[in-house]
């Protein structure tokens, strides 16, 4: 079948990642992928994903999208999904012609930016939205009003069982003086919480010997200022850009639990799947759809940032005990968001118009969440 993906590929984010890699895998599967980018208004974000499997289509001023309209109206269209927003991208999403169905992947929180705001152009000719998160599908079907087909599928991150070896996760033993190492790998942003975790380093040192911080962002400065008044120079550290592929799995496996304390508006951040991946377990906040990563070797908050650290001091102190599973994290994620599962599902939502429910309960594993 030919389906058309709509979706920025300029660069490494979550929405190229997601684009590219379900590109990648719909074309393995022997469907026939058109991906329609914008191209950038800077050169700053990167190029495009190299040799790709798929067919990629850059459109940029309204001039280039009419005759790329043009271009393809005689053509036949199994399926149209659009990731990411933007008044050109829904746009060109309801011109196409000879398109059966027309799908908007919510990675977002599902609220609204601003009245004005081109989400509110599903209605004029969408048939379907997925949602990356049951959260995020309700809040979205709440704040826009959608009435129509609503599923929820996973974003996909990139695969690092794909582009890297996956050591086996080893069980842990009890280790009464053991000291953890803690990890945020994220951007630096001030929703992101970064901040809430060097405030509270006393508590954090409780159990851990040091954090160190991976990403960029508006915030560096500020946090850098904070750990220096702090005087905590010796125990948190900014690091800067986090690598990928294998170095990103052997860095992250270094550490006993990752933390994200967001408390903005999220979709599903994907660095948790990848936590998964790797065997470590993380305690985040339970914003967007991150209550839909609930496992029993994780703790999530239901949202209220004040959980935060006493599901930390739980989750540390089942680590110290050998009682959290990093084999049983590892399998969870296998089982339920790896790349090839997360693919099979998607495949099977575009070519069927179904798919099996996605109902696992926050605080509960999945797997026990029939």
């Amino acid at each position: 079948m030919r389906f058309v993906l709509i979706g920025l590929l300029y660069g490494n984010g979550g929405i190229q990642n997601h684009t590219h890699w379900l590109a990648e895998g719909l074309t393995a599967k022997g469907h026939s992928i058109d991906v329609l980018t914008p191209r950038p208004v800077h050169d700053r974000l990167g190029g495009l994903p190299e040799n790709p499997h798929y067919n990629i289509i850059e459109y940029g001023d309204a001039g280039h999208v009419l005759s790329l309209i043009n271009k393809m109206k005689g053509e036949e269209i199994e399926a149209v999904v659009i990731t990411g927003t933007g008044w050109k991208a829904m746009g060109l999403t309801l011109a196409l012609r000879r398109v059966k169905r027309r799908i908007f992947f919510e990675v977002m929180s599902g609220e609204r930016e601003g009245r004005l705001d081109p989400r509110s152009l599903v209605h004029f000719g969408f048939d379907d939205i997925v949602g990356q998160g049951r959260p995020v599908r309700e809040t979205f079907r709440k704040t826009f009003g959608w009435k129509k087909p609503a599923e929820v599928i996973p974003a996909l991150p990139e695969p690092l069982e794909v582009v890297a070896g996956i050591p086996q996760a080893e069980k842990l033993s009890p280790d009464p003086g053991r000291r953890l190492k803690l990890a945020y790998f994220g951007r630096l942003a001030r929703h992101k919480g970064v901040d809430h975790l060097i405030e509270n380093w006393d508590r954090l040192a409780v159990y851990a010997e040091c954090l160190d911080i991976y990403g960029t962002g508006e915030e560096h400065d500020r946090l850098a200022a904070m750990i220096e008044d702090k005087g905590l120079s010796a125990q948190i550290a900014l690091k800067g850009r986090y690598p990928s592929g294998q170095a990103y799995v052997d860095l992250l496996r270094s550490y006993d639990m990752t933390l994200l304390p967001t408390w903005g508006k999220e979709g599903a951040p994907l660095v948790l799947l990848e936590s998964m991946a790797c065997g470590v377990p993380f305690t985040a906040n339970g914003v967007g759809g991150i209550p839909d990563y609930a496992n029993q070797d994780c703790e999530i908050t239901d949202g209220n940032l004040d959980q935060f650290l006493p599901l930390y001091e739980k989750l540390a102190t089942r680590i110290i005990q050998g009682e959290a599973d990093p084999v049983r994290l590892q399998q969870h994620y296998t089982t339920h968001f790896s790349y090839q599962t997360l693919v099979d599902r998607w495949e099977a939502y575009l070519t069927t118009g179904k798919v099996e429910d996605w109902a696992p309960t926050a605080g509960q594993p999945h797997e026990d969440a029939a």
